[in-house]
């Protein structure tokens, strides 16, 4: 049962007010989306201590979570950086416990709270894509001004899209959420109008995830709309595949001299073969355990640099030589980064982790447009994860977990069910 303070506030205005915010804090001050997840799971905790909220969370993958965290911090103990390992642990613990929280209390909310929430993240992402629009128009003058203040020069700074990567990767996740709250408005042009700009914003955006956002989301409108086990089921297979196949295949990457001639590649993503051919050669050096939770930093020859060469455009003949770092933090892959720093162990547990909620996003909620947003949103987040961010990183985790709470919130009453293992997508 929610608990109102004052007869007028409870758990589902928190949810609904960090969708408010959280577009624009991603923009602007991404790292905010981890402070964001405590305060709304310490007030969903103050709504819902008594009633032990956290209990309506499932069981089975709150078990799977429980293990990869102790394990996680089990790691410290071979780990190249044991401190290091031991404090990522912690902090993956407790923010997994916070969303666990946050997931809990999306849970059993009316109709009136669905739409509330619904509206919020609604106005949220437009209020995100409308500060992405000022950021182009002024946001060069504002960050030259800045960079000016710090090395004296004020003219030579020109603003790349690819300081709004993060901001732009939550907005357009939110706009699952948002999509599917806007049908619960008779408005139906509603949806039009929202969806275009976010299409507009995966194209301008740098980040090459937030154009494979858009392709995730087509899929899963195809492919998802009907409820099937057997589709959660093959979800879950070519999940699972992916998780054992892809150490592999970054282990057969050529070297970077001749990587670097793949006309495919373009030059800013060819670093990312350098790190994940690296990445490969390492687990493969310690398969079963892997080099402790958060060591990519201190992985030895991580800060070795891989000089290639590549003829200048325009057919000069004339060559450049282009230095890569071969581990530069982390691998800028969430397989590899399980592979490398939690074994094979760790590795089996996401794999069973994705298995599980491949069969819930898919065959465990009943209407369509559920089913769709729940595996758009569970396949956009798996492509965010193995392009682009560190996948410990507190920002990226919290991300996730208020994205999968505001999906169920604003889906929380289509179901005269009660809350189980099978209504979490």
């Amino acid at each position: 049962m929610r608990r109102d303070f004052a007869g007028r506030w409870d758990v589902s205005h928190s949810l609904a007010l960090a969708g408010l915010v959280a577009p624009g804090l991603a923009m602007w001050a991404p790292l905010g989306m981890a402070p964001l997840l405590v305060v709304v799971a310490v007030a969903a905790l103050g709504f819902g201590w008594r009633d032990r909220i956290w209990r309506r969370f499932p069981q089975k993958i709150g078990l799977i979570l429980a293990g990869l965290c102790l394990w996680a911090g089990l790691s410290a103990l071979w780990a190249v950086d044991p401190r290091q390992s031991l404090f990522s642990a912690a902090q993956l613990a407790l923010t997994t416990f916070a969303g666990m929280v946050v997931v809990a209390s999306a849970q059993g909310l009316d109709a009136t709270a669905a739409r509330r929430i619904g509206l919020a993240v609604t106005v949220g992402v437009m209020i995100g894509l409308a500060l992405f629009a000022l950021g182009l128009a002024t946001g060069a003058r504002l960050t030259a001004f800045s960079h000016g203040l710090q090395t004296g020069d004020f003219t030579a700074y020109r603003l790349s899209t690819q300081r709004f990567n993060r901001g732009a990767t939550v907005t357009l996740l939110l706009a699952v959420p948002a999509l599917v709250g806007l049908r619960r408005f008779p408005v139906g042009i509603a949806r039009s109008v929202l969806a275009a700009p976010c299409l507009a914003l995966a194209l301008v955006v740098k980040a090459l995830a937030a154009k494979a956002l858009v392709l995730c989301g087509l899929i899963a409108l195809i492919l998802f709309r009907t409820p099937s086990r057997r589709a959660g089921a093959a979800l879950g297979a070519v999940l699972v595949a992916l998780v054992v196949l892809v150490p592999a295949a970054a282990h057969l990457l050529p070297p970077p001299q001749v990587t670097i001639g793949w006309s495919l590649v373009p030059y800013s993503s060819h670093h990312r073969l350098t790190i994940w051919g690296f990445t490969a050669a390492r687990i493969w050096e310690r398969p079963l355990l892997g080099w402790g939770m958060d060591s990519a930093r201190s992985i030895p020859g991580g800060e070795d640099e891989v000089v290639v060469r590549l003829e200048n455009p325009r057919g000069s003949g004339n060559m450049s030589e282009l230095s890569e770092q071969v581990m530069p933090l982390h691998p800028h892959n969430a397989i590899l980064q399980w592979w490398l720093e939690l074994g094979a162990v760790g590795a089996g547990l996401f794999a069973l982790l994705l298995w599980r909620l491949a069969g819930l996003a898919v065959a465990g909620t009943p209407p369509p447009h559920s089913r769709v947003a729940a595996a758009s949103l569970l396949l956009g987040c798996l492509v965010v994860s193995v392009v682009s961010f560190g996948f410990w990183q507190s920002w990226w985790q919290s991300s996730m977990w208020m994205l999968t709470a505001w999906l169920i919130a604003v889906t929380a009453s289509v179901s005269p069910k009660p809350p189980s293992d099978e209504s979490v997508p």
